[in-house]
């Protein structure tokens, strides 16, 4: 199952509170996930200002993802969110060629 990079950051960068790991079989799987259990991503969905319509239901998975796409930075009122596919995952070696565990 592919695992995907769901970010929530301002302009300040990334903060180990500011990116989770998901598994899960696409994009709209999780923007379904989120719309079932909005509480679990309630830290999210509040600085990208979604809250509101998702813990209300309003929104249908595809609008929700739609929404998630459409977010933007402004300073550090407004955060974007992003949920990307990771599709490579680097290995980090040691100079001598041995993989760093």
């Amino acid at each position: 199952m592919p695992l995907f990079l769901v970010t929530c950051v301002c302009d300040e960068g990334v903060y180990a509170n500011a990116f989770r790991v998901v598994e899960a079989p696409s994009r709209l799987a999780i923007a379904a996930y989120m719309r079932q259990h909005p509480y679990r991503w309630d830290d999210f969905l509040r600085r990208s200002a979604l809250w509101e319509e998702v813990r209300d239901g309003q929104w249908s998975a595809e609008e929700l993802l739609t929404r998630i796409d459409a977010t933007w930075v402004d300073g550090d009122s407004r955060y974007k969110m992003s949920v990307y596919e990771i599709t490579t995952i680097e290995q980090c070696e040691q100079e001598s060629g041995t993989r760093v565990r």
